[in-house]
């Protein structure tokens, strides 16, 4: 099995392409939120997209690490769509850049290969890795069943004293069910006064 596609909705759920042991070609679509391992590993592309696309912050500079930190906020990868095949096998990312003027420019990078000698990209070997773990994290959520968990509990604690209260069917049901508790406080225990002796 092998994942060839992959696209994070704005629902952030998952799209998926793969090919079957008996190479038939399978889209699937997710119905749960993904999990932040995989939102982490799409974010890991990001880097390599500014660089494709030849992005103001990638201007002048050499490797990843040093793009500053604020591309993670400008820049998404929201898929993926791997093609080719043995030493031509690449990848062709899609994302967006968000604008100072609120609008989102689509990006989409030309498609590169891993390992091509005469592949000018020179971080295409952290680029397979970067994609290599998309697809384990995709498979995960395909098929183990590695989704966000979403919290049902109570916000009661002690630290976040200031944390919001949110109201769902479930809240509801747990304050309800504390109409029908009694309290039973202790008789207070009243004090005799002294009399007070006459001189």
């Amino acid at each position: 099995m092998k994942i060839i596609k992959a696209k994070i909705t704005k629902d952030n759920t998952l799209i998926a392409t793969y090919v079957n042991e008996n190479g038939d070609t399978v889209i699937i679509e997710g119905k749960n939120i993904v999990h932040k391992d995989l939102t982490a590993s799409f974010c890991a592309l990001i880097p390599h997209l500014a660089f494709l696309c030849e992005q103001k912050e990638a201007d002048g500079k050499k490797y990843l690490v040093d793009l500053p930190d604020e591309v993670f906020t400008k820049m998404e990868v929201s898929g993926y769509s791997i093609g080719g095949g043995d030493d031509n096998e690449g990848v062709t990312l899609t994302g967006k850049r968000f604008l100072m003027s609120k609008k989102v420019l689509n990006l989409n990078a030309p498609f590169t290969m891993f390992n091509n000698e005469n592949e000018a990209y020179e971080h295409a070997y952290d680029l397979f890795e970067c994609v290599e773990r998309c697809s384990y994290e995709a498979e995960q959520y395909l098929f183990a069943k590695k989704w966000a968990v979403v919290q049902q509990e109570l916000p009661f604690s002690e630290e976040r004293e200031d944390m919001p209260f949110e109201v769902t069917p479930e809240s509801i049901a747990a304050l309800e069910s504390f109409e029908n508790i009694t309290v039973e406080l202790p008789a207070k225990k009243t004090r005799k006064k002294k009399k007070e002796i006459a001189a």
